[in-house]
């Protein structure tokens, strides 16, 4: 597990630390909660599309992870770039599920943000958990 940017050994969870997550943002936004903007600010830098609908097959998914159980989650991961999940530590059911997709041999990477976190599927990269502060100050 990995706590900050430079405790990350996945240049990919390194890079969307650096250039996303705690870059200096270019403008201050206004409107949308600060979850909501830096999802946004995430897919914009891969170039993928958020969907709140698990039918479109493609993009980001952005959904409350009480709304999906982990096999949904290990199937949903094939299917889309990112998965967003909402309220992963809003009470002891959500921060359980989150746990258990964060020790799920199928799922290659989890990056907990506190208010989201988000999973990933790499073809060649080994299974890690990541824990990154949410950065706040940016918004």
């Amino acid at each position: 597990m990995s706590n900050s940017r430079h405790g990350t050994h996945s240049p990919f969870v390194y890079r969307l630390a650096d250039e996303v997550i705690y870059a200096s943002a270019k403008q201050k936004a206004t409107g949308g909660s600060k979850s909501d903007l830096l999802i946004e600010e995430i897919a914009a830098y891969y170039g993928v599309a958020i969907k709140q609908d698990q039918s479109v097959w493609s993009g980001a998914l952005d959904v409350s992870i009480e709304k999906l159980d982990l096999e949904e989650v290990v199937d949903l991961q094939h299917h889309f770039t990112f998965l967003f999940l909402r309220d992963i530590h809003k009470n002891a059911s959500t921060t359980k599920m989150w746990n258990l997709l964060s020790k799920e041999d199928s799922i290659t990477i989890t990056i907990d943000l506190f208010y989201f976190g988000i999973v990933c599927h790499r073809e060649g990269q080994r299974k890690e958990h990541f824990k990154l502060r949410f950065p706040f100050w940016k918004y």
